[in-house]
């Protein structure tokens, strides 16, 4: 049996910030519905003809609330399918989490059903329980000694510094002629409902090199959310000791992975940042869309 409420009205909590109820109801979304049987869970935005799974996510898919055969998505998918096609929809569309997020169906699942890919994004993360500085390149080690004896300081930010850093990293993003895809108010509100946001920095002289607000995702994964260097800074890469500094925080805090969101624009790769991130230890995996037409 497949049920379906609106986000006001479901009252589960998961261990996934993105599925979490606080989380959906600030996404504001007019026609957010949430299926779920005892087994497995699927959120998604009804936008025109299409059923779309946390589009202000970074990913949305079936999550799994309990162990499933392939044979139980299968029914659940297919109650989905005849409730969204009474509703005038045509497609679903999701963007399935990197192989560190282990609560969803298998990949190979969605395959079989039917789902085509639209493209994969590269997905990079640093492992928590490596001995990190293993891992990093040589050029990022003698960076990390060069930024210390230069008087740069890494340092965990207060909360009541949300704005200060909102502002930090919208300014940054214009001097690159980008835009922030969240707004301040926005931000606080996910913050005050789901206590999940950190903010991290690098100061020198007291003034800000680099910022990072970044979020707890699971108890096990923290994400590289917001991060911006100033352009005063900049040929200094202070975001080498931003990132060692938040490995090093978040390994303390028994967290497994570190990542470091996607390295390029569906699926167009973004070597400078890919190359970037690999000096820093991370390791590689996909992110993928998919879609169902029904």
């Amino acid at each position: 049996m497949v049920t379906h409420t609106s986000v006001d009205s479901f009252d589960n909590d998961f261990p996934i910030l993105y599925y979490n109820k606080s989380y959906l109801k600030s996404q504001n979304h007019s026609s957010l519905i949430c299926y779920e049987n005892d087994r497995l869970f699927l959120p998604v935005s009804l936008e025109g003809k299409a059923a779309i799974s946390i589009p202000r996510s970074p990913f949305g898919s079936f999550f799994v609330k309990d162990s499933c055969s392939a044979d139980e998505f299968l029914l659940f998918l297919d109650e989905i399918k005849k409730d969204l096609g009474q509703r005038g929809i045509t497609e679903i569309e999701i963007t399935h989490p990197p192989a560190i997020y282990e609560d969803y169906v298998d990949q190979n699942w969605l395959e079989k059903v039917g789902f085509q890919h639209e493209y994969a994004d590269i997905s990079q993360h640093i492992p928590l329980d490596l001995e990190w500085h293993e891992s990093i390149h040589e050029m990022q080690r003698r960076k990390l000694i060069s930024l210390e004896s230069e008087g740069f300081i890494f340092q965990k930010m207060s909360p009541e510094d949300l704005e200060t850093a909102h502002q930090f990293v919208e300014v940054c993003r214009l001097t690159q002629e980008l835009s922030i895809n969240i707004t301040y108010d926005r931000l606080k509100q996910l913050s005050d409902s789901t206590g999940a946001y950190d903010i991290f920095g690098v100061f020198r002289d007291g003034k800000i090199s680099s910022l990072c607000i970044a979020v707890r995702v699971t108890n096990k994964i923290a994400y590289y959310y917001l991060p911006a260097t100033s352009p005063m800074f900049r040929s200094q890469s202070p975001m080498v000791s931003l990132i060692a500094g938040m490995v090093a925080y978040y390994r303390s805090q028994g967290y497994e992975h570190f990542d470091l969101g996607i390295s390029s624009v569906q699926g167009k790769p973004q070597e400078s940042l890919r190359i970037f991130k690999e000096r820093m230890g991370a390791v590689q995996s996909e992110k993928i869309k998919l879609s169902l037409q029904i």
